[in-house]
């Protein structure tokens, strides 16, 4: 019988001591998150896959460092997951302007159909995703995760209170990780 899922500070205090199913509730409660967070970050599966492990990699080594009377572990983990990911952008992005300033010419290699059609269908699937959402929350999350803005600035911005901030940023990303999910069951 599976019992109910520990708060955030025993589910931490519990991965902190090395409990096997403590990293495994962990593991099963913010993994998908991060995968749809990846998922419509780096808009590439394997990305969003390495971005899960990294995530967890993190959160292993510096879980001492939670403190749940600064924000909730599912906010902790999660701002990990965005930092990580904006990181791989901002890596991606001296990559590729490196490659530029070569003077060596680059052999293109166009992808071929297979990887067109994984990249078109990830990209309609991410979409469809952020379709799915209200323009409120729609509005939150993009500020929030794109625009690395915070609940409190998110909800100055809008002009509403800080729980709906709040709220809307949550049900956006349950909404994300559900259409994704669903999707790829498909």
């Amino acid at each position: 019988m599976r019992q109910q899922p520990r708060g955030g500070p025993d589910l931490m205090r519990d991965f902190l001591r090395k409990d096997p199913s403590a990293a495994e509730e962990m593991y099963e409660r913010f993994a998908p998150r991060v995968f749809g967070l990846g998922l419509v970050m780096l808009g590439n599966s394997t990305q969003a896959e390495d971005l899960v492990q990294d995530t967890f990699v993190k959160v292993w080594r510096s879980a001492a460092s939670y403190d749940g009377a600064r924000g909730s572990l599912d906010t902790w983990v999660l701002l990990i997951a965005r930092s990580l990911a904006i990181d791989l952008i901002r890596r991606r992005v001296l990559e590729t302007r490196t490659l530029a300033m070569q003077e060596e010419p680059e052999i293109a290699t166009d992808p071929g159909p297979e990887e067109r059609a994984e990249a078109r269908d990830l990209v309609d699937r991410a979409r469809a995703a952020m379709a799915s959402l209200t323009p409120g929350q729609r509005a939150a999350l993009e500020l929030a995760y794109f625009q690395g803005k915070t609940s409190s600035e998110v909800a100055e911005l809008e002009g509403i209170p800080i729980g709906t901030a709040k709220t809307r940023i949550r049900t956006a990303l349950a909404k994300i990780r559900e259409v994704l999910e669903v999707e790829r069951e498909v």
